[in-house]
């Protein structure tokens, strides 16, 4: 198993158009950010007095959305692959089970998208270390709660878009879904709040924020509805693995 997970990633490697992109667009975005913060605390430093600090790491949340996007599509490609290229039926010769090789690649996706993130985050932490703060310094916590944003942005959308892509034989298709599953169709769906109040927690965008320190209610029902949303995608991943024409 080891061995067709390392197969993946070096797979996902030589995709270097996408792999290059995930890990430059989010360190061009840090970048961006921390050079605008800089100017702008030069131009007025009584109206911006802040550089460095928990000022500056608060960015990761702009981080976090585009390293999503990069997840959605390496879970899409990851899962859809083998079907849309016809090498599947060569893996399953080998005597390797449907039901082994998508569990195998749950590691691989979430190693994936979360690797990309990580670059771009550890430039993240050290500038804001590094710069000149008139505000609060980072503390271990402030790190901890950085990587988890990350770990959770990516991780989650990641495999829902693995599950997404699992279900469909083209890539093409399963990027578009997943893309406007996670960017749009999520929170228009979380739209049913309003009518039904009780159902807030269970969906997805309030139960990810919850999970990352905001929001109200239970953490628990946070947890678990964050684990129902991502198993159902994998279910349905799975089901249509398992079923489909090798």
């Amino acid at each position: 198993m080891i061995a067709v997970a390392l197969a993946d990633i070096s797979r996902l490697t030589r995709r270097r158009g996408l792999m290059l992109s995930g890990l430059l667009v989010p360190i061009g975005i840090v970048l961006l950010v921390t050079a605008v913060m800089v100017i702008l605390h030069e131009r007025d430093p009584f109206e911006h007095p802040a550089v460095g600090g928990t000022a500056l790491l608060d960015a990761v949340n702009l981080i976090s959305l585009v390293t999503m996007i990069f997840g959605t599509l390496i879970g899409a490609i990851v899962g859809a692959e083998d079907s849309a290229n016809g090498t599947l039926r060569y893996i399953l010769l080998t005597g390797f089970s449907r039901l082994r090789l998508f569990l195998v690649r749950i590691p691989v996706v979430l190693v994936a998208s979360i690797g990309i993130a990580l670059p771009a985050l550890v430039l993240l932490i050290l500038a804001a270390l590094i710069l000149p703060s008139s505000g609060d310094a980072i503390a271990i916590g402030d790190v901890l709660q950085a990587l988890l944003v990350i770990a959770v942005e990516c991780g989650v959308y990641a495999l829902i878009a693995y599950g997404i892509g699992s279900a469909f034989r083209s890539v093409g298709a399963a990027i578009a879904i997943a893309l406007g599953l996670n960017l749009i169709g999520l929170n228009v769906v979380s739209a049913i709040t309003l009518l039904v109040p009780a159902l807030e927690s269970w969906m997805l965008p309030q139960a990810t924020e919850r999970v990352l320190g905001g929001g109200s209610g239970s953490l628990g029902v946070a947890l678990l509805a964050l684990a129902i949303w991502v198993g159902a995608f994998l279910a349905v991943g799975l089901f249509r693995a398992t079923r489909a024409e090798a």
